[in-house]
């Protein structure tokens, strides 16, 4: 199964880096992967807006790689983030409802009991639904049983400034698969700043942080 969109985190996190130097995006890409393909035509217009839209540190950490992903449209409270050829994540509430564009993953998903204890801080079981698209292109639903809790005081290091957080633990258990979320929430606003979110058996856990404005 080919793996769209894994390679072009690292290009975008290159632009950001360097802004317009468009020669040092194309050296990479070609060390990396000879046969890229160019920006796609919406993450290009989108590197090239100022001030920079928002940013997102992600990383699959099953398979080393890591990068930014710019916000590219936020619309009832779902947002809907972009890496530079074109694969997208949707996050509603701080929490992931589809990875798309990357071979395969989550295709949809229903996480409202989810968010609603996490934003609650409170503990306790919830189910959720994920929608995944097989290899034949049928869509696949899978339900789950979680619990959810804290589990301790942690420091996390935004831009180099420690951010006092309260972690949350979120194991899930299905007929055939279980997975754990993490999500670390500012104790000042409650926000999620960093989280570790299950995306399927193909990507595993997709790691996330907010980079400051």
């Amino acid at each position: 199964m080919k793996m769209r969109g894994f390679l072009f985190l690292i290009p975008c996190l290159a632009v950001l880096a360097c802004g317009e130097a468009e020669d040092d995006l194309d050296l990479l890409r070609g060390a990396i992967r000879p046969d890229a393909p160019r920006f796609h035509t919406r993450a290009n217009a989108l590197a090239s807006v100022r001030p920079i839209p928002p940013r997102l540190e992600v990383g699959f950490p099953n398979r080393d790689l890591s990068g930014v992903m710019l916000l590219e449209a936020e619309r009832d409270g779902v947002q809907t983030w972009l890496t530079a050829d074109g694969a997208t994540i949707t996050i509603e509430a701080g929490l992931l409802t589809s990875a798309k564009g990357f071979g395969s993953g989550l295709a949809a998903s229903d996480v409202r009991q989810s968010a609603a204890l996490i934003g609650a801080g409170q503990s306790g079981q919830v189910e959720r639904f994920h929608s995944f698209l097989n290899s034949n292109d049928e869509t696949e639903l899978h339900a789950y049983r979680c619990e959810i809790r804290p589990v301790g005081d942690e420091d996390v290091f935004l831009q180099g400034l420690a951010v006092p957080t309260r972690k949350w633990q979120e194991d899930c258990f299905g007929v055939a698969e279980k997975f754990t979320n993490a999500y670390w929430l500012r104790k000042d606003t409650g926000r999620i700043v960093q989280s570790l979110q299950w995306t399927g058996d193909f990507l595993g856990n997709l790691f996330m942080k907010v980079v400051p404005e």
